[in-house]
């Protein structure tokens, strides 16, 4: 008995020794994408958004920090499509490749542009792709909303889904991958430039500066015949018109 009693609290002592050494044991490192974003004269720029694309669609994203750095993790290695954009400066698209060394360590540089939600004159290939959106209001202004640049430039939106906010019947929700629009529970549909944008949120596909006019139709009531969808009767139709680049 005595030799139990000696030897009892070591064994307890290498147990939780054991223990706590398997809790504090670090997880396995998954591939990570990380790094700086600096200005054009190498200053750290905040608040940069860094997202992660998988078809085409934003699956995730970051914000730099105070000090302009950003940390990526979560997705399958090997190349990875990513988004960098803030504004006032020139969104960019790069791939990289996760599982190289470099790619914890990227210093991305952002180009100034012009004040994004400026005024600007539109040029005579957007009067051309404009056509369709005059015509519009003009015949079906009761059945919708119809914004142009000047509407855009005073409410001033950080995502295109923010023009919508007090529209009736619009519900935003925001999430890790961005906002999301709904009407009466389902997701209206998106064309941009006369062109079907399957599945997608409207915030993934178009940036506020780079809208030259939006309308938005809450059913199928009013929406032009070419922009009807039998599925989609009762979620609405965004029609986004770009300016030319």
């Amino acid at each position: 008995m005595a030799q139990i009693r000696f030897f009892l609290p070591a064994l307890v002592l290498l147990a939780a020794t054991g223990l706590k050494a398997q809790q504090t044991a670090p997880a396995s490192a998954g591939p990570k994408i990380a790094g700086i974003v600096k200005d054009a004269v190498g200053a750290p720029v905040p608040d940069v958004e860094v997202g992660v694309l998988k078809d085409n669609r934003l699956q995730q994203f970051v914000n730099t920090g105070s000090d302009g750095t950003f940390l990526l993790t979560g997705f399958t290695p090997g190349t990875v499509p990513i988004r960098i954009r803030r504004i006032g400066y020139a969104m960019q698209f790069l791939e990289i490749d996760s599982r190289a060394p470099a790619s914890s360590a990227l210093e991305i540089t952002l180009q100034t542009v012009a004040s994004e939600l400026q005024e600007v004159n539109i040029a005579g290939s957007d009067l051309v792709k404009l056509h369709q959106f005059f015509e519009h209001r003009q015949q079906r202004e009761p059945f919708g909303v119809f914004l142009v640049q000047d509407d855009i430039r005073k409410l001033g939106p950080t995502q295109p889904s923010d023009l919508f906010r007090t529209v009736p019947g619009v519900v935003i929700s925001s999430g890790l991958g961005g906002n999301t629009l709904r009407i009466r529970g389902c997701q209206p549909m998106v064309w941009v430039d006369g062109s079907r944008m399957p599945g997608a949120e409207l915030d993934e596909v178009i940036h506020p500066s780079e809208i030259a006019a939006i309308e938005f139709y809450p059913s199928n009531a009013g929406t032009p015949p070419q922009y009807l969808e039998r599925t989609n009767r009762l979620c609405g139709s965004f029609l986004v018109w770009t300016k030319t680049r």
